[in-house]
Parts: structure tokens; sequence; C-alpha cells
């Protein structure tokens, strides 16, 4: 696993795979337990564990929340998820696959963290394939050294209402887009965590 630029030309990639949504099987049942992802470049693969403990959980979506490392050559297109399993007979199955442009990580101060959800569509490729879920990953790029953003200025509103000076109902000002995961919520009305 690499933390910094390996060689001249690449790029250190660290990328959360998060967890994958509506996944079927070729059989159109719902894929559960013994999933695990892979992050492919033009020059490295990583995998996640296979998801046995979340099976049932939080919808029965496979849930990973597992960094891997990866080298990406400078000027490459991106990167791509793809979601296994391994069948009760040995073989490994690529269930679903998405790609991930470089463009889509590469905006922003070195280190910035960036939340992403994808389509996935059915690994068998081709001009007809359909789609099937969804990733939600982060990447960071981690082949540059960054420093700690400089404190937020002082918290000027004081109740929980919007002051005149251009604050949040948090009491905060306002500092760009909330982004999150999505959260499921079953029967009982309880958060999956």
């Amino acid at each position: 696993m690499m933390a910094r630029a390996t060689a001249a030309g690449m790029m250190a990639l660290e990328v959360t795979v998060v967890s994958a949504e509506e996944v079927v099987l070729p059989t159109g049942r719902a894929l559960g337990g013994g999933a695990y992802a892979v992050v492919r470049t033009a020059s490295a693969a990583a995998c996640t564990h296979v998801d046995e403990d979340s099976y049932g959980d939080c919808n029965g979506y496979p849930y990973w929340s597992e960094a891997v490392r990866v080298a990406v050559p400078a000027g490459a297109g991106g990167l791509a998820v793809e979601i296994c399993r391994r069948r009760s007979n040995g073989r490994v199955e690529t269930v679903a696959a998405a790609r991930v442009p470089a463009d889509d990580f590469m905006v922003g101060p070195p280190g910035h963290l960036h939340c992403l959800s994808y389509r996935l569509f059915d690994a068998a490729g081709g001009r007809s394939s359909r789609r099937n879920g969804i990733v939600n990953i982060t990447v960071r790029r981690t082949d540059v050294k960054h420093t700690a953003p400089p404190p937020p200025p002082p918290v000027k509103a004081t109740n929980a209402r919007a002051s005149a000076s251009g604050g949040s109902c948090y009491g905060v000002p306002p500092a760009g887009a909330a982004m999150g995961y999505p959260v499921g919520f079953p029967a009982d009305g309880r958060a999956c965590v």
C-alpha cells in the first residue's frame, strides 16, 4: 500500500468504498453477504474485506467503509469500482461496476475528501448493460502534502435563528454544501448505523 507517489507521473489515492445499494445478482436476487469491492486503476487493483457481517443489517446492503490505496498514472481517465462475490463453487463473480472519472476527484485543494456516489451497471458490459444499484465512495489524493485548514472565523450568531449578519440557523456562518451518505430506515424507523 502506498501513502505517497511512488514514481514520477503517479498519483496516490485513498479510496474508501463505503457501501453498495440495490445491487442484484444475475438471477434477480439481492446481493447480500459475501460481497466485496475492488478498486481498479490502469496500474493497480485493491480489494476490500468480504462483507459477511452486515448481511441483513441496514436493509441487507453490503457495507465496508474500508479505505484502500491505489496508484493512478498521471493523465489517467479515472478508476473503476467493481462489486464482486465469491460463489458457492469458489468462483469469483463480478456483479456490477462503475467508472469514476478522474475529473471528479482532481478538483479542490490537495488532500480534499471527495464524497461520491455512482450508478453501477451490470458487469457483463456491452451496449445493453443495465443499471444495477449505486456505490458510495470517498476519494482523497494522498501523494501531496497538505496542511490543516485554517481555523474557522469566530461565530457571531448567538441564537438558533439566522442573524442579519449572514449566520445560519445553527449559529455558525454558512460554509458551502452539506454532503452525506444515504441512511436506510427499516420499518421500525431506526436509522441503520
